[in-house]
């Protein structure tokens, strides 16, 4: 699907909330991004400190989009972290990475401060929703997007269509059990999810680099990393799993681990082989190609499905 084939009608406000920032900007029919801007989640502070800021940010960007431009937005396209229900825009569930966020009416409070009508929908979703339009996605009618970054997330691509499931909460590969007996604390009680086990904030912690930023620059220069090499281990091994459930044409990864570069993909794409079956060890993996815009575009697609 081209961008031509698929353009936006109209400039939408869009914004990317995840546990570690904020990105918001103006999304054009052309899906080019002005304006953008980000700040810091701060999701320790709860979900209405966390709104009333990220409504502050979005009246900036309208402000200077509409100065530069002389357009006023008449929407806001949203993807955010946690289950979003599509139809109510309330978080059905969050992780850790966002404590306090399950059961918040995200949508009707950002609609309110903004004065704007507000489509939401999962972070990973959207991100899945923009490469399939734009990106690595493009020639699969089904594939699985695996966000590696502060969390894991999924989604799911069937068909051409985004799968949701119950409540919006499909595609949630972060909870895919890898250590029944004895593994690592997740959410709610849970063990030995895959998340806890590949986050690229869990390679950071788990290697002693002060920052994501800095792992990155050693790995992709050659250092020994056993942090990252364990993550990639367990990626594999998890991919294979879900493969095994949706056999997908594809397996695309994004987030902060495609900086990590083709070494990490290689390490990941073995780990995968070894433990699937011959029928699926065809299935590519590939990194996503929007980069860090894929979910404010996957946002403002989210918000044009809306009449």
């Amino acid at each position: 699907m081209s961008s031509g084939e698929s353009a936006l009608p109209e400039p939408i406000l869009v914004f990317d909330i995840g546990g570690t920032k904020v990105a918001a900007g103006v999304l054009a029919p052309d899906f080019a991004v002005s304006q953008r801007r980000e700040i810091a989640t701060q999701a320790a502070d709860g979900p209405e400190r966390v709104a009333a800021r990220i409504v502050a940010l979005g009246r900036e960007v309208l402000t200077a989009f509409t100065a530069e431009s002389g357009v006023q937005v008449r929407r806001v396209g949203v993807a955010s972290a946690g289950q979003i229900d599509r139809t109510t825009g309330v978080v059905s569930y969050a992780t850790f990475h966002l404590p306090g966020w399950i059961g918040f009416p995200l949508g009707e409070q950002l609609s309110s401060g903004l004065a704007l009508p507000v489509a939401i929908d999962n972070d990973v979703n959207c991100h899945a929703l923009a490469e399939a339009t734009l990106g690595a996605g493009r020639p699969y009618r089904h594939f699985l997007l695996a966000a590696v970054g502060t969390g894991v997330g999924g989604g799911v691509v069937i068909d051409g269509k985004l799968y949701r499931g119950r409540l919006g909460g499909a595609g949630e590969i972060g909870q895919v059990l890898l250590e029944p007996e004895g593994g690592r604390p997740c959410s709610d009680r849970l063990t030995g999810c895959l998340e806890v086990y590949t986050a690229t904030s869990v390679m950071v912690q788990r290697s002693g680099y002060a920052s994501v930023q800095a792992m990155v620059s050693a790995y992709t220069d050659g250092a020994d990393i056993p942090a990252v090499a364990e993550a990639a281990l367990w990626l594999g091994r998890g991919l294979a799993s879900i493969a095994h459930v949706l056999a997908p044409e594809a397996i695309l990864i994004g987030g902060s681990a495609v900086l990590l570069g083709q070494r990490y993909l290689d390490a990941v794409g073995a780990s995968f082989a070894r433990h699937t079956l011959p029928s699926h060890r065809e299935i590519p993996l590939l990194f996503t190609q929007l980069g860090a815009d894929s979910g404010l575009i996957g946002a403002g697609l989210v918000a044009s499905e809306n009449p």
